[in-house]
């Protein structure tokens, strides 16, 4: 009796699949796909049903994504990166804002809904193509024009949307400032719950306290300041010496005299 044993797929190794746009397209692009397989999985790509796709043309979409992966089942999301990476996606701070699309060359995280799709997925000899009935990628001056009309944004949908946005996040300020305010306050047991924004207490200068801290900025100040850098300050630092030779050769003079006064003659 003969037994037959069914080839395990090497999941760690890259497949080479043609990526066409329409059934018709005469120059399909190649692109390479595996499992993607990491010693510690993230949320948005868990283990078992993420697919890594690499050497994606900048003009496919998500939605061409899903098109093209059809025939393997249920795609529950696609995540594009500029390449490869491990570390989890951050969430938008502001949804307010758009995301720009790369136009680079780039991967795509796709996670299939269950395991056994992320197995046909890996044994497909072809992929179906992005177009579709209800999705047209768009290139050329076709795509410039979208993306101008896309980028005019109607003022009455705009200020709408920005009186939403900053709603939203007032209330989300709102709500902060409440949960601050009651850590800042005491408890039943009279413990205080110290806070960024915390009273901070100041204390009461003293005139010596004062001088100390002149003193220091002054010092500080001396200590920035350029010392005979300029020609003006050359000069003024020169004249300055020669006036305090002066001062010490007349007060010398003075010493010499009065000591020549006080002289007395002594023969024995």
């Amino acid at each position: 009796m003969k037994i037959s044993v069914m080839k395990a797929t090497k999941r760690n190794e890259f497949r080479a699949l043609e990526l066409k746009l329409t059934e018709n397209s005469s120059s399909p692009h190649t692109i390479y796909l595996k499992e993607h397989a990491v010693r510690e999985h993230t949320a948005d790509r868990p283990s078992g049903r993420t697919l890594l796709v690499v050497n994606l043309p900048p003009y496919v979409d998500e939605k061409g994504i899903i098109n093209a992966f059809r025939e393997a089942g249920t795609i529950k999301s696609v995540e594009f990166c500029s390449k490869p990476t491990t570390a989890e996606k951050k969430p938008r701070k502001y949804k307010f804002i758009e995301e720009n699309t790369l136009e680079t060359y780039k991967v795509a995280y796709v996670v299939f809904q269950k395991v056994s799709q992320l197995e046909k997925a890996l044994n497909l000899s072809e992929l179906s193509p992005l177009h579709s009935e209800d999705h047209q990628i768009k290139l050329g001056m076709k795509k410039w024009i979208q993306e101008y009309n896309d980028s005019v944004q109607i003022p009455k949908v705009l200020k709408e949307c920005i009186e939403t946005f900053m709603k939203k996040y007032d209330e989300e300020n709102a709500k902060a400032e409440k949960k601050e305010k009651a850590l800042g306050e005491e408890d039943d047991d009279g413990w205080v719950t110290v806070t960024k924004k915390g009273r901070i207490q100041s204390f009461a200068r003293s005139e010596n306290v004062e001088n100390k801290i002149m003193a220091k900025e002054e010092k500080n100040k001396k200590r920035k300041e350029l010392q005979n850098f300029y020609t003006f300050q050359i000069r003024e630092s020169k004249m300055k010496h020669i006036v305090a030779l002066r001062q010490k050769f007349e007060e010398d003079k003075k010493k010499i005299a009065q000591i020549k006064q006080s002289r007395r003659f002594k023969p024995f």
